[in-house]
């Protein structure tokens, strides 16, 4: 990655050029470092992203709409109230460095104009989102420091913004820059970076490589080279506003564009975990609760096993009762069982028949026991096995997947949230696909699960899922379903789309829906099912 100052004066006049005019519709806070800007300008609409996270700051025209949080921050509530309905003025970059103005214009409760700044510091772990006033005195930011935390500036409400100290020369002082390069020897990497503003190592190293063979003053070859325009992508984390790599390039129309490709590939994990941590805390910390819970109740399991040995026990007492036994904390009986003596422990101070009475109340006691902790037992392994399939099926989820997750957990009452929201159902996110003229779709959660298999399936569809573990529902419709091709490719998808993906030999089993039945009481989407045939496949072959 080359975010460096040359990179952020190209993109600033990118978006100069699409979004000056435009007006602020709606603002909302993806977390707590990532916000997304709904613009309308130039007769179109605009989603800008910006993110002031420490390994992945950034700005760019989105393509898509993120999703929001149920509940907005209040940072983002303070973003609406001071900049919603304001028109952009000006996008510029500030001081040649990893800097972003944004100066809008808004109307205040008396008809006239204030001025507002949008100040984004792109600087790593430093990054930051200010808003200013027209005087550039601070009115908010995401992180506010003192004097005595930076050493050389404040970032705190009232302050007058300044930047980040840059004693660099400008990248366009000619005469400076060629009296420092004019000599050879000067020519190297770190001299140019420490010397140049706004430009990165990776920069510097081509500039260095690339003007061994040129004629020009370094100024000229330096403004050449950096006058280019041509964005790229290397890999899935290097890029730059023009090809200093040389080859394995991906080539794009815009900065937004590529920045966007970037986010996709490294980003967007990390704002959809950011954005629901109440899902994966609520599964996770479910299943840790859920297993110590079961650890316990097999500890009292255990104790209460010797219920029979305590009706014996009673029993054997009962049938000595008019028996002269000697007295003592114990006594020695026959077990008529096995015909073999057996010593019980009694309370010398009640008679045989009074000691046999409380074996029997201690076994009675002991039974209901058992049965209670029995049926806490099952509950407790229905609900780990719930909770585990959700583990699994966020392991493999889209955004979209993961929203569906979340209702899930909303809706049985796992996950509370203070204000009531109204949105409008969507159909589940479930995949599609067509193989040798049949419909195969492929559920990904519980939501997508029930769905596919019980309102789109028909009775004679089949319905496949890896044998006794966390998968995905498969349906497959079409006159071909039954071919062995469509089989083992359906099957597939139901390994693939299992906790037993990385196995060699995974075993599906498959049947039509008419032989599923849903288990009655059990959260999810668990059926039990008969009359089926299983297949081994193996979801790392390519099928020929």
């Amino acid at each position: 990655m080359a975010l460096d100052g040359m990179f952020i004066g190209k993109l600033a006049l990118e978006l100069k050029e699409k979004l000056v005019g435009g007006k602020i519709d709606q603002i909302d806070g993806l977390n707590k470092t990532d916000y997304s800007f709904k613009i309308r300008a130039n007769g179109s609409t605009y989603n800008l992203y910006m993110s002031v996270s420490y390994n992945n700051p950034t700005i760019f025209i989105s393509p898509k709409k993120f999703e929001k949080p149920l509940v907005a921050s209040s940072f983002t509530m303070f973003l609406r109230k001071y900049l919603e309905g304001g028109y952009i003025k000006d996008i510029y970059q500030y001081m040649n460095d990893r800097v972003i103005m944004i100066d809008i214009d808004l109307k205040n409760d008396f008809e006239g104009l204030e001025k507002r700044t949008i100040c984004l510091e792109l600087i790593g772990r430093f990054s930051n989102l200010l808003i200013l006033d027209g005087d550039f005195k601070i009115i908010e930011a995401i992180k506010q420091l003192s004097v005595l935390e930076t050493n050389s500036r404040g970032i705190m409400k009232g302050l007058k913004y300044e930047a980040l100290k840059n004693d660099k020369i400008s990248p366009d002082n000619k005469e400076e820059i060629n009296k420092i390069f004019s000599k050879i020897s000067n020519l190297d990497s770190k001299t140019i970076v420490d010397t140049i503003s706004g430009i990165s190592p990776s920069l510097a190293k081509y500039l260095i490589n690339s003007y061994k063979d040129s004629d020009l003053d370094f100024y000229s070859f330096f403004k050449g080279e950096t006058d280019k325009f041509s964005p790229v992508l290397k890999g899935e984390s290097d890029y730059y506003y023009f090809d200093i790599y040389g080859e394995n390039v991906t080539h794009f129309d815009t900065l937004s564009d590529l920045l966007f490709e970037y986010f996709i590939k490294n980003a967007e994990a990390k704002i959809l975990k950011d954005n629901n941590q109440e899902v994966y805390k609520c599964v996770s910390s479910n299943i840790k609760r859920l297993e110590k819970k079961l650890g316990k109740l097999k500890e009292e399991y255990e104790k209460d096993e010797n219920a029979d040995e305590l009706r014996l026990k009673g029993e054997l007492l009962l049938a000595n009762s008019n028996n002269d036994l000697p007295r003592g904390s114990t006594v020695r009986v026959i077990n008529y069982y096995t015909n073999d003596y057996i010593d019980i422990k009694i309370d010398p101070s009640k008679t045989i028949k009074e000691n046999s009475q409380q074996y029997y109340k201690k076994y009675r006691k002991a039974k209901v026991g058992i049965e209670y902790v029995e049926r806490e037992i099952d509950i407790a392994k229905n609900d780990l096995d719930y909770f585990k399939t959700i583990e699994h099926q966020l392991s493999k989820a889209s955004l979209k997947d993961l929203l569906e997750i979340r209702d899930e957990l909303i809706e049985n009452g796992f996950i509370h949230y203070k204000e009531k929201t109204f949105k409008k159902k969507q159909k589940p996110n479930y995949i599609k696909l067509n193989y040798s003229g049949c419909d195969i779709l492929i559920g990904k959660n519980n939501i997508q699960n029930e769905y596919i298999a019980h309102t789109l399936g028909k009775k004679d569809d089949l319905w496949f899922h890896v044998k006794d573990d966390h998968g995905s529902h498969v349906i497959v419709s079409g006159e071909n379903k039954y071919s062995e091709d469509v089989i083992r490719f359906a099957s597939k998808q139901a390994a693939i789309y299992s906790n037993s993906s990385n196995s060699s030999s995974v075993p599906v089993d498959y049947t039509e829906i008419k032989y599923l039945k849903k288990v009655p009481g059990k959260k999810g989407s668990f059926v039990t099912y008969k009359k089926y045939k299983t297949i081994y496949i193996d979801p790392k072959r390519e099928e020929k």
